[in-house]
């Protein structure tokens, strides 16, 4: 047999070899099943816990990844950010609350059961805690518990990320009399709804989540009546006439 076709058929054996042992076979491939759920009993009722506690200038995501709310730092390293970005991508946050306008970061909500307890959770705590301070992130940690006094979690997350109670952050809760502390108590997904604003509250604009404000009208056919306005007018001009009863 001529030498270069020997050298050829060896050639073509070589990389047809090459080519079995790349293709996976059946056995190598990886599968994967649903995890049903994208919140725990838990977190599904505490999320319910911070709807309530917020109002509808504000969203809550959940399950978000840490490399989606920070970056590295201007000034390191090629081989120090790629070393921060597979730190920070590699974990997430229970949940983030962003402004319903833009959806800028408000700040973090941690749910901490009682695996937080252990040194490898601690640690990776102390970690998280780390990152968001130099990004400037807030954080506020709670405690996964059966019941949740709504008034309080709303005070912890003002304080915290530094809301005004007067500005348009957070909702009121209108309690039934006699007054009492509202309270909630988690038996599962479903929870206990805040009860309604009174017809004297202000609402808030369905179009862009701000406070409205009470305007009355000084010219037209509607003169001397009273309606609902925007407070970011004229940045949005929704109105809600106020009928009187």
């Amino acid at each position: 047999m001529n030498l270069a076709v020997l050298i050829v058929i060896l050639v073509l054996i070589a990389v047809l070899a090459a080519l079995k042992a790349k293709s996976p076979s059946k056995d190598d491939r990886l599968s994967f099943a649903s995890r049903e759920t994208l919140f725990s009993p838990a977190e599904r009722s505490f999320l319910g816990v911070l709807d309530q506690a917020l109002d509808r200038r504000y969203r809550v995501f959940g399950k978000v990844r840490l490399g989606d709310l920070v970056k590295p730092a201007k000034g390191l390293s090629k081989g120090k950010c790629t070393t921060a970005l597979n730190k920070v991508n590699q974990k997430h946050v229970d949940f983030v609350v962003c402004s319903a306008m833009d959806l800028a970061v408000v700040g973090v909500v941690e749910l901490d059961d009682q695996s937080h307890g252990r040194e490898d959770r601690a640690g990776r705590d102390a970690f998280v805690d780390h990152v968001l301070s130099d990004a400037g992130i807030p954080i506020s940690r709670f405690s996964a518990k059966r019941g949740y006094q709504i008034q309080e979690v709303r005070a912890k997350l003002v304080e915290t990320f530094k809301l005004a109670v007067t500005s348009p952050t957070v909702a009121t809760v209108q309690d039934s009399a006699p007054p009492q502390p509202r309270s909630i108590t988690l038996t599962g997904p479903t929870l206990a709804t805040a009860s309604p604003e009174t017809k004297d509250a202000s609402p808030i604009c369905e179009k862009c989540g701000t406070d409205m404000v009470r305007r009355q009208s000084k010219n037209g056919l509607h003169a001397g009546k009273f309606f609902w306005a925007c407070s970011t007018f004229p940045k949005c001009r929704q109105v809600v006439p106020i009928t009187e009863e």
